[in-house]
């Protein structure tokens, strides 16, 4: 069945339809000449034994006229006293002879010998006309030797030639019967047989499709369903085998496609996940680094405080001297009239005093703005930090 796994299901199944078709279309045309066949058998059966019995119901007439026209030659004889009804019927007998032959015509020929069934006819007209007519015009004449003569030697032998044809026909008819038997017994036989046949190999089909939909479509797709199952589970490494080239087998390569997709699409994101867990961990260790930066930053901005405080303190010793040279020289200026040369000498001690507490003051304004620009410094770096 192996073989099989390179077609289609759809075509093996329409190969088994088709197969059951052509298997039940023959059992069935084989039926149909089987029931005509017996329809005909039956027909020629209904026509022989119809046939048969026309044949058996003139001869049984003839018996009755011979016989009542007897009994009525024989009561004349006696001299008994003639009864109309007896006449009657002698020529009831004789009217019915007429009506079988003419219905025994209506069937002639039928399936028998036409030559044997027109030799009955015409023994049959013969004995009509040339024995039981005359015979009973005799009968009605008021002498009897006519009657003596016709019922004696001439009636007899056309009725012995009629029953010889009868005989002919009943043998040709029973021959025929029973060869129509026969053939009805054969293909009533064989038609049992191949339906018989018809259902084994029906049986033998639908086993076959049922193992043929197993290995083909329900084991494959149980196979499938697990490689799923599988994929589900996240195990990308398991095979797929192959299945041929059936409508299930076109799924393997498809499914080949979609888990070497899925182990690269997983490959892509654990390598990606690698880069971002590097990059954390940089930018983790970045991290570190400028906070151990902003702390020395702090430190250092802690110490330039400190200066500042020291330098904001010699400025104002600086100052306070600068106020005691100043108080000097209103001393010295009180002074100045002690005499020109030591005037002159104050005062240019105190224009260099002057220029002195200039430059000072231009030292304490540049250490005021060093003072400025280093808090801005501090706190620039601490809203980095806290950043």
């Amino acid at each position: 069945m192996n073989f099989l796994k390179n077609f289609t299901i759809r075509a093996v199944m329409l190969w088994i339809l088709g197969l059951f078709c052509l298997l039940w279309i023959g059992v069935g045309m084989y039926s149909v000449y089987s029931l005509n066949a017996l329809g005909k058998g039956n027909e020629v059966d209904r026509h022989i034994v119809s046939q048969m019995n026309v044949l058996s119901k003139g001869n049984d007439q003839y018996f009755r006229f011979v016989t009542r026209l007897s009994r009525l030659i024989e009561a004349r004889q006696n001299g008994a006293a003639e009864n109309p009804g007896d006449l009657a019927s002698v020529q009831k007998s004789l009217d019915n002879m007429r009506a079988l032959l003419s219905d025994f015509r209506q069937l002639a020929p039928g399936p028998i010998d036409s030559g044997v069934v027109n030799g009955v006819i015409d023994s049959w007209q013969k004995l009509l006309e040339q024995g039981v007519v005359p015979q009973m015009q005799a009968a009605q004449q008021p002498t009897l030797d006519a009657y003596r003569q016709q019922s004696r030697n001439i009636t007899p032998a056309l009725s012995r030639a009629f029953g010889a044809r009868a005989e002919k026909f009943n043998l040709a008819a029973g021959e025929m019967l029973d060869n129509t038997r026969v053939n009805v017994d054969h293909l009533t036989l064989m038609t049992k047989i191949i339906i018989v046949i018809a259902v084994i190999v029906g049986l033998m089909i639908l086993l076959f499709t049922d193992r043929y939909l197993v290995n083909m479509l329900v084991r494959p797709l149980d196979r499938i369903r697990e490689h799923f199952r599988t994929i589900a589970e996240g195990d990308l490494s398991q095979p797929v085998s192959d299945m041929g080239r059936n409508c299930v087998g076109k799924l393997v390569p498809l499914l080949r496609t979609m888990q070497d997709s899925l182990r690269d699409a997983v490959g892509a994101i654990r390598g990606g996940t690698e880069n971002i867990w590097r990059g954390a961990a940089e930018i983790s260790s970045g991290n570190n680094d400028l906070s151990s930066r902003t702390e020395e930053q702090a430190a250092a901005l802690e110490q330039t405080a400190a200066s500042m405080e020291q330098l904001t303190a010699t400025v104002k010793l600086n100052a306070d001297n600068a106020r005691q040279a100043s108080e000097l020289a209103d001393n010295a200026s009180a002074t100045a009239g002690k005499g020109g040369k030591l005037v002159n000498e104050v005062v240019t001690t105190m224009q260099g005093i002057s220029g002195s507490s200039h430059k000072i003051a231009e030292i304490t304004h540049v250490i005021n703005s060093i003072a400025f620009q280093t808090n801005i410094l501090a706190l620039n770096a601490a809203v980095e930090a806290a950043r």
